[in-house]
């Protein structure tokens, strides 16, 4: 806002043209009749005659002094401020010169201009009362006065700011949008540098001014739209609208090359456009507050150019795609025909660079359908078991193959040498299954094996022979677990086995899969002296001689399993069969745990008892064993340490005899 002092209202020239009448006064219309025109006030009184001598002797008198004028007039010429005698041609001696005291008691009382007065007391007063107008109009904003559409005239500092407050914040909180031709984004005033103050705003409207406009404003209530009061910074805006360039700037897109069934052709590049966060500040803080704002943007070059492009198409056609490439290798050599570079080649920008690529995975497979040899497959690894049932391993043995995601490379770089051959890069396939899977180095020696006499019964046997043949091959590997009913599944006419004895509640009956029990008591020991870890069995209710006393088991479909953890480091596979009247389970791996094992002697026998039943599935039964209590113990040593201790106990029934009523 400029200085009120530097304003010149109205009254100030009038001053002035008054001042300029006081000038003209002073100087007189005519400088040879300087002497009549000298105001009255300021005129000397006539001097007493003297005798005439000569003209020119006319004493002189010292000029005279207007001292009501301003400092201004008195830098004026120095016929303006005093009025000067005839000068004699010769300068009278000292002593004839009139002394200054007796000149200034010939002066005549100095009279006052009254008019001058006057007009000096109206200017005082004109001035006072102006000085007290725009005291006033500081003290009160003026009717008619509006903010952003808001009328405040009238209104105290109070109100006023009150009634600006909403509007204020409503433009501190609503997003400006600043906008590209394509693309636009917002940012929030008050969070990007920006606020408008209400208080500010009505102090600036209140502040003291001598300007004679915004005095008369505050009298005559002129419509007057004020501007509001705003502060930004200018580097948090510009920090602000920078973190919008992922709105609203757009990559040049670079020139590509396209490579089709008649050869490379060119596309040509666009400029993308960027943004001055700068610029679009600096422009935004002095527009604000604006709903949105143009972006100051500029160009943003492609980083390919057309040119380059055009440079690529020419190489490719004239070179690269013109000719075949001998790519040689272990299992034979293959060419690639300039037909193949062009139906699997294609350019791509590689950090800002035009690059030929191939399609490594379509042509190795165009390749070794076009010459099977350059491909040998791979071998899974087996085992088997041997008519004595020792175990034979096959480890298994990787494939080649084309590798296709390092064939694509070789050949364009083949393709753009001068010899135009490269070698044809190849990869190991691996096996369906692997040494690794199988555990083959691991089954090295049977670790652990028990067996169990048959029963004079074929059926029975035929369901054991069936059970073994399951279970052999199955591999545990270290942390498995080891599950029967999941071995032998499913145990049902269509998986191999038929209906035999079997024990539901205490009482024998027929079942399919009867015997199978003898399997789950066969593995049981077997795992038990492999050190392997006891997840779950349960012993029969009824113990029959052909298993030891508390170290068997039994299963039932749907609520009674047979499982072991492998918890070696070793992988394991079972091996099961039927021979010499007995049936057996070995478990192949490599040694790791050695265990004892101790059985308490019998105690509380019961002694058997005949018994009647009206089952409808009843079975006449002889009376077989008493029923009795029997802990088992076992101790696992691994390298002599002693590692785990456990004891099982168990309570038989009486096998009793069983006479059927039905």
């Amino acid at each position: 806002m400029s200085d009120p002092r530097d304003e010149r209202p109205e009254e100030q020239d009038d001053l002035d043209e008054a001042q300029a009448e006081i000038d003209a006064d002073l100087d007189g219309d005519d400088a040879d009749d300087a002497t009549e025109q000298v105001p009255a006030f300021l005129a000397e009184p006539p001097a007493d005659p003297e005798p005439e001598t000569d003209a020119e002797a006319t004493a002189v008198l010292p000029p005279v002094v207007d001292e009501q004028a301003d400092d201004a007039a008195a830098g004026a010429d120095a016929e303006a401020t005093a009025v000067m005698a005839p000068v004699p041609a010769e300068e009278p001696a000292p002593e004839e010169q009139p002394a200054t005291d007796e000149v200034a008691e010939t002066k005549e009382p100095r009279r006052v201009h009254w008019g001058r007065w006057a007009f000096v007391f109206i200017l005082i007063a004109l001035v006072g009362g102006y000085f007290a107008a725009a005291v006033y109009a500081s003290g009160r904003i003026p009717a008619g006065t509006t903010v952003e559409g808001v009328d405040i005239g009238g209104m105290t500092r109070d109100e006023a700011v009150a009634a600006l407050q909403p509007t204020v914040k409503e433009l501190n909180t609503t997003p400006v949008a600043i906008t590209t031709d394509d693309a636009e984004a917002t940012i929030v005033p008050k969070e990007s540098g920006m606020a408008a103050g209400a208080g500010a705003t009505v102090d600036q409207l209140l502040r003291f001014s001598l300007a004679p406009f915004d005095i008369l404003r505050s009298f005559t209530g002129a419509e007057r739209e004020a501007e509001l009061v705003t502060v930004v910074d200018q580097d948090a805006l510009a920090e602000a609208i920078d973190g919008t360039r992922e709105d609203l700037e757009v990559d040049g897109q670079d020139a590509a090359v396209e490579i089709t069934g008649t050869g490379a052709s060119a596309v040509a590049a666009v400029d993308g456009v960027a943004l001055d966060s700068e610029a679009t500040a600096e422009g935004l803080g002095e527009a604000w507050p604006v709903d949105t704002y143009p972006a100051v943007v500029e160009s943003k070059p492609a980083a390919i150019t057309t040119d380059d492009a055009d440079a690529f198409v020419t190489e490719l056609n004239s070179e690269i795609l013109a000719g075949d490439v001998l790519m040689t290798g272990e299992n034979g050599d293959a060419t690639v025909t300039s037909d193949q570079l062009t139906r699997f080649g294609s350019v791509e920008d590689v950090d800002g660079e035009l690059v030929l690529l191939i399609d490594g995975r379509s042509l190795a497979a165009e390749l070794e359908s076009a010459d099977p040899g350059l491909v040998s497959a791979p071998t899974s690894a087996s085992f088997r078991f041997t008519s004595s049932h020792q175990l034979k391993t096959s480890a298994s043995k990787p494939g080649r193959a084309i590798a296709p995601k390092r064939l694509g490379p070789a050949v364009a770089a083949a393709a753009q040498s001068p010899e135009r051959e490269g070698e044809l890069p190849y990869k190991n396939t691996q096996a369906a299954v692997t040494s690794d899977d199988l555990g083959v180095k691991d089954l090295k020696k049977v670790v652990a094996s028990f067996d169990t006499p048959l029963t004079p019964e074929p059926v029975r046997t035929q369901n054991l022979v069936r059970g073994a043949e399951k279970v052999t091959g199955v591999v545990v590997k270290p942390d498995e677990t080891f599950s029967l009913l999941d071995a032998l599944a499913p145990i049902t006419e269509a998986g191999g086995y038929q209906a035999a004895h079997i024990i539901v509640d205490g009482y024998l009956t027929n079942g399919i899969g009867g015997g199978l029990s003898q399997m789950a008591t066969t593995v049981y020991n077997a795992a038990y002296f492999a050190g392997l870890e006891d997840v779950e069995h349960r012993p029969h209710t009824k113990w029959f001689d052909r298993y030891p006393a508390g170290r068997e088991a039994t299963i039932f479909v749907g609520s009674l399993d047979l499982r072991f953890k492998n918890n070696t480091p070793y992988t394991l596979v079972m091996s099961s069969y039927v021979t010499g009247g007995r049936l057996h389970v070995d478990i192949w791996s490599t040694p790791y745990y050695t265990v004892k094992t101790y059985a308490s002697d019998k105690t509380n026998f019961v002694q058997p008892k005949s018994v009647e039943s009206d089952r409808s599935t009843c079975l006449d039964t002889p009376m077989g064993n008493p029923g009795f209590t029997i802990t088992n113990r076992r101790e696992v040593y691994l390298k002599g340490d002693l590692v785990d201790e456990s004891s099982y106990t168990w309570t038989y029934q009486p096998d009793n005899g069983v006479t059927c009523t039905k």
